[in-house]
């Protein structure tokens, strides 16, 4: 994971009327990279035939057969991140091959913005401004994978799921926030 962030504030004009419209603004920003999460391709069925607890099966693993797992490593929605090719269920009776956490997912990132402004009334009293922009460019960041079950997003990582590798789920969209607060 990578964070950035940078903080920027006007400076303390001379001038009144400039002082009064652009003294004391700050604005304040932070990019946040993300690697993908480690994940386990599961079978998402009872391939071993020793399932003796509820949900042991969803943890059974597949084999992988290719050595590139990766298919479209671009993250846009609905493609395959990972190749159904490359991996099979193992034979009855058998456990699979894939180690626990081998495979990547995509990676992620996040761009958001803060204006804020402090304006004094008396002594011990001021007025805050306030806005907020998460995913300032509003761009689609797959999101949400999770080895949790044979459907919703553990459906990514099961063999037994029609939508098995790929990419269903989004982080937030755009999101903007206001706020104004009274501090006494």
């Amino acid at each position: 994971m990578l964070n950035l962030t940078g903080v920027l504030e006007t400076p303390q004009f001379g001038n009144p009327t400039l002082r009064t419209l652009a003294t004391g603004w700050r604005l304040s920003g932070i990019y946040r990279f993300s690697s993908g999460p480690p994940l386990t391709v599961i079978t998402g069925t009872d391939r071993s035939l020793t399932a003796t607890g509820l949900g042991s099966a969803n943890n059974q693993r597949a084999n992988q057969v290719l050595v590139d797992p990766y298919n479209d490593r671009s993250g846009r929605p609905l493609t395959n991140w990972l190749n159904p090719a490359a991996f099979v269920l193992p034979a009855i009776g058998t456990l699979g091959n894939v180690g626990r956490n081998s495979i990547r997912g995509p990676s992620t990132w996040s761009f958001d913005l803060d204006l804020s402004r402090s304006i004094e009334i008396y002594e011990a009293q001021h007025l805050e401004f306030r806005a907020e922009a998460f995913n300032v460019t509003n761009s689609f960041r797959p999101g949400g994978i999770s080895t949790q079950g044979a459907s919703g997003s553990g459906a990514f990582l099961s063999l037994a799921s029609n939508t098995f590798g790929q990419v269903r789920n989004a982080l937030a969209p755009r999101i903007l926030q206001f706020a104004l607060k009274y501090v006494f």
